[in-house]
């Protein structure tokens, strides 16, 4: 068998930019192509057996040292070396591989073209990948066979990346009457909404090209109740509202637009502020936006409150919940810039100025979530930082609890001390103890949890005893009798403080109240 050409495209001559990169098949053509995949095996669970691994985050690239599926010895490993890879693969070998059908089949779609330079060579010109139960098209990562001026502004993004990962993953995936995905760029997640929990969707981009690599991604997969639609963020689905809104919009700071996907203004927020801005006519109550970027974190405003004003003179109508993520400094990320030839020298100058007068700290990771309330009450603005694991039914699980106690008065406080309550699995405590004499002494006792969420703080000397007890069998009422009984807490202590105390453990989440419990954790 022939050795796969793993050669970089800007090595092997002049580049060629393909205009029309799929051809809109039939439904009869989508339907044989989906069961060929699901026969030769190119389906997530067949390659994540093959590749030994649980989820696409861990599915390697050839680039990057995967092992598996590395020579095109059947149709499997030959559709993931052209689709996930982008190798060129000698037409010698492809014909050998694939039956005469299958050729045309794939032929009829545009998805097999020569390679510029060796037209003895095969070449994909989309990514097109299992992904979920649904197959994704989009640009590929790397070795794009592009013309003269290099990769297009428009390029779709690819849902493989780490940071759409996330985005997908992240998304909640509740039942809605409408859905719709701004910045769509491949329309993963509309099309995810339009397969799953939605009645009808819609991919929203500002280019052609996304909006038709939206549109086939829905033929492809039999998808009928979607629509993809072109024009800047609203103004194609302008009068429109909508249970659920999703965004990952582009976020990279940038003085001039280079790539449509990526380049989010100056300070990076120039798309999110308008986004978030629309929220007030699109969103309807009750609704749920969703949205995953990063935003700059500026001295002497939080997040979250930069996000509460975007939303305008109706942010009173707003939930507001935030999840950070990772985080880098200013300086760190034009450094790493100019490190990897992303920004000029010129342009580091009047970024890092910017960033000066601006009082940018940290760009910073977040999950989002912004919810229109349905009734009239006290709204929720709040932050809390990711423990990495952290799912999108737990994003959602947040939502509810902080948009529920916000209106707790006398009468739910005196509910809760009746409430049982848990530590949660995953919990550390650590204790600082002094030998005193013959007696060791605690002097100070720090919990921190990962689960689902990360916290860490002080606590009283008294909490780790108590906190060995909570085991979902006692009540708040309990605990505080037996504290008082065992001389940790003096009998003056309050059910109305103590109440309190436990309020603010919960809402990290330290401790797990019974009426709210966490989601499951995954097996």
């Amino acid at each position: 068998m022939t050795a796969v050409d793993t050669t970089p495209a800007a090595a092997l001559g002049p580049p060629r930019w393909a205009t029309e990169p799929f051809v809109m098949g039939t439904a009869e053509q989508f339907a044989r192509l989906r069961a060929w995949f699901a026969d030769v095996g190119f389906t997530e669970a067949d390659l994540f057996a093959k590749a030994n691994v649980t989820s696409i985050a861990h599915f390697k690239s050839l680039e990057h040292g995967r092992t598996a599926l590395s020579t095109p010895t059947d149709a499997q490993s030959t559709l993931v070396l052209l689709f996930i890879d982008g190798v060129r693969l000698p037409w010698t070998t492809v014909r050998s591989v694939f039956s005469r059908g299958e050729l045309e089949l794939l032929n009829s779609l545009g998805f097999l073209q020569s390679a510029v330079v060796d037209s003895q060579k095969c070449v994909a010109p989309i990514s097109l990948f299992p992904y979920e139960d649904l197959f994704i098209a989009s640009d590929r990562l790397s070795g794009m066979e592009t013309v003269g001026k290099g990769v297009p502004s428009d390029l779709v993004f690819s849902p493989l990346t780490r940071e759409t990962r996330q985005f997908v993953r992240l998304m909640p995936r509740t039942p809605c009457e409408a859905y719709l995905e701004m910045c769509a760029g491949s329309g993963v997640a509309a099309v995810i909404a339009a397969k799953h929990f939605a009645k009808h969707a819609v991919a929203a981009d500002i280019t052609e090209r996304s909006t038709r690599f939206a549109r086939f991604n829905a033929a492809l997969n039999a998808i009928d109740n979607f629509a993809a639609v072109q024009g800047d963020l609203y103004q194609p689905v302008a009068g429109q509202t909508f249970d659920m809104i999703s965004a990952h919009p582009p976020y990279v700071p940038a003085q001039e637009t280079e790539m449509v996907f990526r380049d989010g203004g100056a300070d990076g927020e120039q798309i999110t502020r308008r986004i978030v801005a629309g929220l007030s006519d699109a969103l309807r109550p009750g609704g749920l936006f969703y949205l995953d970027c990063v935003v700059t974190d500026r001295g002497g405003e939080r997040i979250e409150d930069r996000l509460r004003r975007m939303l305008g003179p109706d942010e009173d109508e707003f939930d507001v919940v935030v999840v950070r993520h990772g985080e880098t400094t200013g300086k760190e990320f034009i450094a790493s810039r100019l490190a990897d030839g992303r920004m000029s020298p010129e342009v580091s100058v009047r970024q890092r100025d910017y960033f000066a007068r601006a009082g940018i700290e940290r760009l910073v990771g977040i999950t989002s979530l912004i919810q229109r309330r349905a009734s009239s009450r006290p709204v929720v603005t709040r932050q809390h930082a990711s423990s990495g694991a952290v799912r999108s039914e737990d994003m959602l699980w947040l939502v509810k609890y902080h948009s529920t106690v916000v209106t707790w008065g006398r009468a739910e406080k005196e509910r809760l001390l009746d409430s049982r309550i848990r530590s949660l699995p995953g919990t550390e405590l650590h204790t600082r103890s002094v030998l005193q004499g013959d007696a060791w002494m605690q002097q100070s006792a720090t919990i921190g949890t990962n689960a689902p969420f990360a916290a860490s703080a002080a606590c009283p000397s008294w909490f780790p005893e108590m906190l060995k007890r909570c085991d979902g069998t006692r009540t708040v009422r309990e605990h505080l009798a037996w504290l008082r009984a065992s001389g940790l807490v003096s009998d003056s202590t309050s059910e109305n403080d103590f109440a309190t105390l436990i309020r603010e453990l919960a809402d990290v989440p330290f401790l797990e109240l019974e009426e709210f419990p966490l989601p499951p954790a995954r097996m």
